[in-house]
């Protein structure tokens, strides 16, 4: 039986964070974890309605894009959301020697955007502190400022931890 996108996603950002962050540091550190994986984090001006790309061609590192105007907030997480892009490509592939450039332009949304979505997500607000921020009823503009993204995002966070909540929870939420 194959995993869950969502599922999927959320264990590839807690491998990453398990491995490249010291479990304290907030905001996340997305550029140094990016850097640690390999692929290069650079602020761009884009072409006319594109956020973020990454681009990787064989034999060379990697290199995120996001657009230089856009918000602090909104770049870390095109950062993010371009870093989940690379680890799905690199645990279907498992080989460093592939070559793809994808772009995050408005209206193209597919299984891959959601996945680099929710790995973005479960990657700059780490579940297990996010849901504390929560259980102690910060509020989520307060949680948006500690983590260091735009409170859509902790917004959008929140309602997919409440669709799908951690597997301590399930039993808590049925």
């Amino acid at each position: 039986m194959s995993k869950l996108i969502w599922r999927d996603a959320r264990e590839h950002a807690a491998d990453v964070l398990s491995n490249y962050w010291d479990g304290i540091t907030l905001p996340v550190p997305v550029a140094q974890i990016s850097e640690k994986i390999g692929v290069t984090p650079l602020k761009a001006f884009l072409p006319d309605g594109l956020s973020g790309m990454i681009i990787k061609r064989p034999n060379e590192a990697a290199r995120s894009y996001a657009e230089a105007s856009e918000s602090e907030t909104r770049r870390r997480f095109t950062f993010a959301h371009e870093l989940g892009h690379y680890v799905e490509r690199v645990d279907v592939s498992n080989d460093n020697d592939f070559s793809f450039v994808d772009g995050r332009f408005p209206g193209r949304y597919n299984l891959h955007e959601f996945y680099a979505d929710e790995f973005a997500g479960a990657l700059l607000m780490p579940e297990r502190q996010f849901m504390r921020m929560l259980e102690h009823g910060d509020s989520l503009i307060d949680i948006a400022a500690r983590f260091g993204v735009s409170l859509d995002a902790a917004r959008k966070r929140k309602e997919r931890l409440e669709k799908n909540p951690p597997d301590s929870q399930v039993g808590e939420h049925a």
